[in-house]
């Protein structure tokens, strides 16, 4: 059997260890084998070693955000060919499909196909944070966007975005900006002005007191808002709040990407948890939820995305390449390091 070179992870709270002894998987039914190109670096990537949390085998190969091209094509694909450059977030915790490997194993109705006006690094930005955004505001929030990459008509109302410069909350942002909602987003100041070039009408300052940020909700809004989108996984009391005693809409929206804490949702109130770690997680009813209602939005994603009326988010790309260099930039990130998400380059095309 070839083998191939990549990250792997013994045990919780293992080191990194880059071996050259990884089986080479083989693409089954609606799969396709992929050269890794290059990842993006997300905090889930410490928490998996830290804690063996959402890993199914050990030893472990993790990863998440990924850019990659077709080597190899299964029976039965439609969508991809050999040499298409491909995108997206890799199901959590499989070793066959996880991205810190020289090639893996994507299944072709859950990844986007990348379109000309996009790089290799700009698409690594990109498939973890619009497909949690995607799951809490097309999913939670019910909102759509325009099958044809348009933006929508303005509406009159507003949608609050807390954590609107994280990778999460700016996709997040396009998303509610470019289904034709006034955005609100919550930042710090010195990151204001991320949130508004991703299309935040206003921002407000997320240090603030509970009943500071609840003032200038009501003051920017007039209360006139029925969403929040909770990107940091901190503003669940916010949230709550601000739907209970500022909104005036009669139908509200809380979602959120934490799918841990114990909630207490007033019944008045709409809950969505964002589960994405739980893609191509076909044995359980909401892994099939997931996945299915991620492989209903790829088309129009892809469409926006190719159009410009979504876009990849900024970035910084590590010194070197390859998996040393990989293991440096999830260091990077947990030290405090990192200004931009952190790219890495991991092969050459």
């Amino acid at each position: 059997m070839a083998t191939q070179s990549g990250i792997t992870i013994d045990g919780p709270n293992k080191p990194y260890t880059v071996v050259s002894d990884i089986p080479r998987p083989s693409p089954g039914p609606y799969q396709v084998l992929v050269k890794c190109l290059g990842v993006g670096i997300n905090p889930v990537e410490a928490l998996q070693q830290h804690s063996g949390l959402l890993i199914n085998e050990w030893p472990a190969i993790i990863g998440s955000d990924c850019a990659a091209v077709v080597i190899a094509v299964g029976p039965h694909c439609t969508k991809l060919s050999v040499g298409d450059y491909v995108y997206g977030c890799a199901p959590l915790g499989q070793n066959r499909f996880t991205p810190f490997q020289d090639t893996f194993l994507v299944e072709e109705r859950v990844f986007l196909k990348k379109s000309s006006n996009l790089s290799i690094e700009e698409s690594c930005t990109i498939g973890v944070g619009i497909l949690t955004a995607g799951l809490c505001l097309l999913g939670g929030a019910e909102l759509k966007l325009s099958e044809d990459g348009t933006k929508a008509p303005e509406k009159d109302e507003w949608i609050v975005v807390l954590g609107g410069a994280g990778s999460v909350g700016q996709f997040a942002v396009q998303i509610a900006h470019v289904c034709g909602y006034k955005v609100l987003a919550s930042c710090s100041p010195s990151k204001a002005s991320i949130a508004m070039a991703n299309g935040a009408t206003a921002t407000f300052n997320n240090r603030g007191s509970v009943e500071e940020q609840l003032a200038e909700i009501k003051s920017i809004t007039s209360g006139n808002f029925a969403r929040i989108i909770d990107s940091t996984a901190y503003g669940y009391e916010i949230m709550v709040k601000a739907l209970e005693t500022c909104s005036k809409a009669t139908t509200k929206f809380l979602t959120t990407v934490d799918d841990w804490s114990e909630f207490k949702t007033p019944p008045t109130i709409n809950e969505y948890r964002a589960e994405l770690g739980h893609l191509c997680r076909l044995d359980e009813a909401l892994g099939i939820q997931v996945t299915n209602d991620i492989t209903s939005w790829i088309p129009t994603l892809e469409t926006h995305l190719a159009a410009g009326t979504l876009k990849p988010i900024q970035y910084q790309v590590a010194d070197g390449m390859g998996w040393e260099s990989v293991i440096q930039g999830i260091q990077d990130l947990e030290n405090g390091k990192a200004q931009k998400k952190i790219i890495v380059r991991v092969q050459k095309e």
